[in-house]
């Protein structure tokens, strides 16, 4: 078979899914081809440019963010979009890592573009529209980031991570810590992830109250 660009971009993201971001290697990627490395270099100049495809290639899986349908509220529209990035981040192994080492891409660009639309339409100027989108995202990135790493802690794999109960009584001479613990149980479960989600939505919410007011 021959080796064209879209060949290579498969193999690379089922060695993503197969040993992560730290696993994936021109060398490493070139040996699962069965070529030798110099190979990869007539479609790839770097390993950067390959991760920046990857990107796009695994973003451009998710249907474009259509607009509000009429009537929706434009914070349900965006805690929506917020929840589809996740999902997105979510299906393949280190995804968040990899969204935050690559470059956005036309897919991605086209994107922002459509939710700064939306977000300039509530009220919002442009740079306070691409602040709050900032603001959402990097708390949707960092969510997940952080749970897919609970994963390789032990978190959510093979290996069993700690309990509530025995991470509680760690925290027992830290009250408050302790105390919010026992109302969220598991920081990386969905209900946890949709309370920072509004609290992030609450302060863009604001200013739009600010922009309109």
């Amino acid at each position: 078979m021959p080796l064209d660009r879209e060949r290579v971009i498969k193999a690379a993201i089922d060695l993503l899914d197969e040993v992560g971001l730290d696993g994936l290697s021109l060398r490493r990627l070139a040996r699962e081809l069965g070529v030798q490395a110099p190979a990869l270099y007539w479609h790839f100049k770097n390993k950067q440019e390959l991760l920046d495809q990857l990107a796009e290639t695994i973003a451009a899986r998710t249907p474009p963010a259509a607009p509000p349908a009429p009537g929706e509220p434009w914070d349900d529209w965006l805690a929506e979009r917020a929840r589809e990035l996740r999902a997105g981040l979510n299906r393949h192994r280190d995804g968040a890592m990899l969204a935050a080492s690559t470059r956005p891409q036309a897919v991605q660009l086209g994107n922002i573009e459509r939710q700064l639309e939306v977000l300039c339409a509530a009220g919002l100027p442009p740079a306070d529209a691409m602040t709050a989108l900032i603001a959402v995202s990097n708390y949707v990135s960092g969510f997940t980031l952080d749970e897919q790493a609970d994963r390789l802690r032990g978190g959510g794999g093979d290996e069993p991570g700690l309990g509530v109960d025995e991470v509680l009584r760690f925290l027992e001479v830290y009250p408050l810590m302790s105390a919010s613990l026992r109302t969220i149980l598991d920081p990386n479960s969905d209900a946890s992830f949709e309370r920072g989600l509004q609290t992030v939505l609450d302060g863009v919410r604001a200013a739009v109250g600010r922009s309109s007011g």
